[in-house]
């Protein structure tokens, strides 16, 4: 059995930052990936948002308050729109490559939602300079990184962890890891409403026992390119880059409008496309992009439009954490003790009802130092538990996988199809009409397609890149967030941000707070939290 000060799930920014940071906090630190290593996910994908330009956080502070329509825990903002301009200094020392201004300084252009230019990006090659950083200082640091590794069971003691179990897919082995903490920072779930992929160290949390929050609001990317899984980064319409019908007729957006607005405004005109064609010298910027359009879709964007659509692209819900990344269980003064989240697997207060363009990065990058950070000193008074229950745990997992490929009664439950259903019932639920009966019909059905989820048949029985296994895995994993998320909506009786419902068309001022849900079915609420001195910055009963 390994032992580790601290595991890390995931591989994209927050991961990558929370372990680099508890390494050189001390801590022996171990990142493991479900997939391949490098995959830096999108987290990144329009750059993050800063108040480069400005005297003070204020602005990009109140921006963020309102654009989540006061549902933000409002220390949260305060402290990471201060901590922006530390973390933009930091990616460029390290090597990030912004684009600057004549002055050469890094330069912020206009985000959705944002009134003053405050988004900094390196076009489309963002994802790539952040990950390349970070990768680094993990090199630096001495964390130990590994691909492959798919948690599968989150082993505590009354809530406090002991460690996990994983299957190593490199060589078909079940490990137990034994840890004194866990950093989860293996993404959302919005996945579930395209492949039907989705976090599976959320999912593992989630079954232990701990609550996810706010899980009713799904963010949608508004240039998802049709009849493909790109996404082209939104801060392209900051570079000249417009929306029109094919007709010719402009959609009424600009770069700084919201982006559920645009979104609206999409589906409102029906077929859109994307006019790239004008960008000038900041072409350059996007050539990947182009390039990989031309070579997929044959569509050449320096001359041609190409048809987009929203599609789900960042969940904002996910484990309920503090200002220290430590997940909470009913009220904010208890813990899942050992157990942090961070980035777009956890929900940190920062977002509320609606993301502010540029703030998931951020979200990323300061949720996972504050992770990592306060993780590295709480393990040095703190020792290795639960050897016992986590040899108990390995024994149940390589019983439960040596049945792969067993024989069952009834027809054969197949991947596609229940991944297809799970997909069309989630979207269902994302539309402005949406009321109590679609979304009590929804939670019905999922409950139906869990039954089929729990007796999906694996082709593959060795447990060496077993594909077919790790999808199955995903797809329970997404059914039960998708769950999770159908009825957070149930309980929000009202339309805030990104929720929206025919019957409750008005924002209550009564539900001024966070929503949890837990795996048992029982549901609660957790109270916001006001800024740094206690008072509120900007009030929430004021502006409903």
């Amino acid at each position: 059995m390994e032992a580790w000060d601290i595991v890390v799930l995931g591989d994209g920014p927050a991961a990558l930052t929370a372990a680099s940071e508890a390494a050189k906090g001390g801590a022996n630190v171990l990142l493991m990936s479900s997939t391949g290593l490098g995959d830096g996910g999108n987290a990144a994908m329009n750059g993050i948002s800063c108040h480069i330009q400005e005297e003070s956080n204020r602005g990009h502070r109140e921006d963020t308050i309102r654009t989540g329509n006061f549902l933000s825990d409002q220390d949260i903002v305060a402290k990471y729109t201060t901590d922006a301009l530390r973390t933009v200094d930091l990616l460029e020392r390290r090597g990030v490559n912004f684009r600057r201004d004549a002055k050469g300084i890094v330069k912020g252009h206009y985000g959705a939602g944002h009134s003053k230019p405050r988004l900094c990006n390196a076009g489309d090659a963002t994802i790539r300079e952040c990950q390349q950083v970070l990768e680094e200082q993990c090199m630096r640091h001495g964390v130990t990184r590994r691909g492959d590794q798919v948690p599968l069971e989150l082993v505590h003691t009354n809530y406090s962890i002991n460690g996990i179990t994983t299957l190593d897919m490199i060589n078909g082995r079940v490990l137990t890891v034994q840890c004194k903490a866990i950093i989860i920072a293996d993404g959302g779930f919005e996945a579930a409403f395209t492949s039907g992929s989705t976090s599976l160290g959320m999912d593992m949390a989630y079954r232990a026992g701990a609550p996810l929050r706010n899980m009713e609001f799904v963010a949608h990317a508004p240039l998802g390119v049709v009849g493909t899984n790109m996404i082209i980064p939104q801060s392209i319409l900051s570079d000249g880059a417009m929306l029109h019908t094919p007709s010719g007729t402009a959609i009424d957006v600009s770069a700084s409008s919201k982006t559920s607005e645009i979104c609206s405004k999409m589906n409102e005109a029906g077929m859109t496309v994307l006019d790239a064609r004008e960008l000038g010298e900041q072409a350059s910027w996007w050539a990947t992009t182009f390039d990989q359009i031309k070579q997929r879709l044959g569509v050449d964007m320096h001359r041609q439009t190409i048809e987009v659509a929203p599609r789900a692209n960042h969940t904002l819900g996910g484990l309920s954490t503090d200002e220290n990344g430590r997940v909470v269980l009913q009220t904010w003064a208890r813990w899942f003790t050992g157990v942090y989240a961070a980035g777009d697997a956890c929900s940190s207060g920062l977002h509320g009802a609606d993301v502010l363009a540029g703030n998931r990065l951020l979200d990323a990058l300061c949720s996972g130092e504050a992770a990592g950070l306060h993780a590295s000193e709480w393990i040095k008074k703190r020792k290795f538990t639960g050897a016992p229950a986590l040899e108990e745990s390995l024994n149940i997992a390589v019983a439960e996988l040596s049945m792969l490929g067993a024989e069952t009664e009834g027809p054969v439950q197949r991947l596609n199809p229940v991944v297809q259903r799970l997909c069309e019932i989630l979207i269902s639920t994302q539309t402005p009409a949406v009321n109590a009966t679609d979304l009590a019909s929804a939670a019905e059905s999922l409950n139906q397609l869990s039954i089929r989820g729990e007796q999906l048949h694996c082709d593959e029985t060795s447990l060496i890149a077993n594909q077919n296994l790790l999808e199955t895995l995903r797809a329970q994993a997404a059914i039960r967030l998708g769950l999770a998320c159908v009825r957070s909506s149930e309980l929000r009786t009202e339309s805030r941000g990104l929720h929206q419902r025919s019957d409750y068309p008005d924002e209550n001022s009564e539900q001024l707070h966070h929503n949890l849900v837990y795996n048992d079915g029982s549901t609660g609420t957790l109270a916001l939290r006001k800024g740094p001195s206690g008072n509120w910055i900007l009030n929430p009963t004021s502006a409903v």
